[in-house]
């Protein structure tokens, strides 16, 4: 194991996330279970691209299942919104728990930015 790491197993990001999507007639949902983060991110953009390559209406992204989303899960969230809206696409967010409901600013003395828990 890598320094910092003593005594923590690295998980595989299939564990920390998982995608399931569903598409039928012009509609496409993708469910998030997990942690949305930067080990996690190539996760979603790939089932989202995935999504989106069956030229569905409306894409519904749901988000009840997340435990956390850090800023690099928001910035992915933020990336989707325009890559749905090129591919004329309605993103749809369901599932926003109060945590995810509000983006989080990080306090001007804090270096690290905040993490989303629910």
């Amino acid at each position: 194991m890598g320094p910092g790491l003593i005594g923590k197993r690295r998980r595989p990001c299939g564990q920390l996330l998982q995608t399931h999507t569903v598409c039928y007639r012009d509609t496409a949902e993708l469910h998030l279970t997990g942690e949305l983060d930067l080990a996690t991110v190539p996760l979603l953009l790939q089932a989202a691209a995935t999504a989106l390559a069956g030229r569905p209406r409306d894409l519904y992204l749901d988000l009840s299942g997340l435990t956390i989303c850090d800023h690099t899960g928001l910035g992915a969230l933020h990336r989707l919104t325009h890559q749905a809206h090129d591919a004329h696409v309605t993103l749809r967010l369901t599932g926003l728990t109060p945590h995810l409901h509000r983006t989080p600013t990080p306090h001007p003395a804090r270096r690290t930015p905040p993490v989303l828990r629910s």
